[in-house]
């Protein structure tokens, strides 16, 4: 067992939170908090083993690439504008190029990282999407990434080649409508994606051709129980504001995360503040469901720490809960003084 540094960023106070949390004890503190600027989120992985990059602050959003040190303490190592507030980023696989999706704008763009990982702040390119993207990825091998349109209910397929990232048809899948395909992970393997819905209530499991990239669906769980009485969401764009039936005990899936050796699966629903776990079988589909369990209020964000254990987030509050990942979601510790948690990201200690 070991310890890890999970990285907490904290929507409503505008902090990056270090919590040290111990894989044998099971349990977490938070050693460091660092402010950032306002609505810091998307926070990935960056180009060095303990680099992050956060989005933060406005006109404009900033990408702030910290690093953190052996006790867990914060510092920036860089600042650069963001072209828009992004929704989600990814860091290429070879780290030579980060990419981004703005829900809000509609758009997609592409940025070269030098050979120390430093964003080339004035190389981006920015080219419109569908409506309302909401997730990007790139396969493991680099050759491919995917982002999910949530407007369109669909997941668009790109090359990606000299000219950055070129949008091929033939790669990608539509969902059914009002579906609302969200976030995406693809397994290390490469053979194996997953999609949840924030609107039609299911976590969709997509094959994935490893030579041409080629996405096709395969099946689909529940994220829900029949006794939540949660009606289909309504897709409502960002321009306006969602009436009060839009609303109300409407399905609002948020994020799934995917164990080591893709063995299970655990989402997250806004709603009811649920998380689910699923088995997955040899061939990536899904097994038994192994629990259904009501966690922090409106978990916008869930993450793996370690290798058995998951992190959920009150975006509307102000703490976290840890889990152990067995035949159950087994909760282990939990944290106060987050500030609105909404994204996670963990580096060995």
């Amino acid at each position: 067992m070991a310890e890890h540094f999970c990285c907490i960023a904290g929507r409503q106070a505008g902090v990056v939170s270090v919590v040290r949390f111990d894989d044998r004890a099971e349990s977490a503190e938070i050693v460091h908090q660092l402010a950032v600027g306002a609505k810091p989120m998307p926070l990935i992985r960056g180009a060095g083993p303990r680099r992050l990059i956060v989005a933060a602050g406005t006109d404009p959003v900033q990408l702030i690439t910290v690093e953190i040190d052996e006790h867990g303490k914060l510092d920036i190592v860089a600042e650069v504008p963001a072209p828009f507030a992004p929704t989600s980023m990814a860091l290429s696989p070879d780290r030579r190029m980060l990419a981004a999706v703005c829900y809000h704008s509609s758009e997609l763009a592409w940025v070269p990282l030098g050979a120390g990982g430093e964003i080339e702040a004035d190389s981006w390119q920015v080219r419109p999407s569908g409506r309302q993207p909401h997730c990007i990825v790139f396969a493991p091998d680099g050759r491919f990434a995917y982002r999910s349109e949530l407007g369109e209910d669909r997941v668009v397929g790109m090359r990606v080649d000299s000219r950055g990232l070129v949008d091929e048809e033939a790669l990608g899948v539509q969902f059914p409508q009002t579906a609302g395909p969200r976030h995406i992970l693809v397994e290390p393997g490469g053979e194996h994606v997953y999609v949840i819905e924030e609107l039609g209530g299911q976590v969709v499991q997509l094959n994935r051709d490893v030579h041409d990239g080629r996405l096709g669906i395969v099946g689909q769980v529940n994220y829900y129980e029949d006794s939540e009485h949660l009606r289909p969401g309504v897709y409502v764009p960002p321009q306006r504001k969602p009436t009060d039936d839009e609303q109300r005990n409407r399905l609002w899936g948020a994020d799934i995360v995917l164990g080591p050796g893709a063995h299970w699966l655990v989402a997250s629903e806004r709603r009811a503040s649920t998380l689910t776990l699923w088995a997955l079988e040899a061939d990536g589909g899904f097994g038994a469901r192994l629990d259904h369990v009501v966690t922090e209020k409106q978990p916008r964000a869930i993450g793996l720490v370690g290798p058995r254990h998951v992190v959920a987030g009150a975006e509307k509050g102000d703490s976290a809960r840890f889990y152990r990942v067995g035949t159950a979601l087994e909760p282990v510790a939990q944290l106060s003084g987050l500030g609105g948690p909404s994204w996670f990201q963990t580096v060995p200690a």
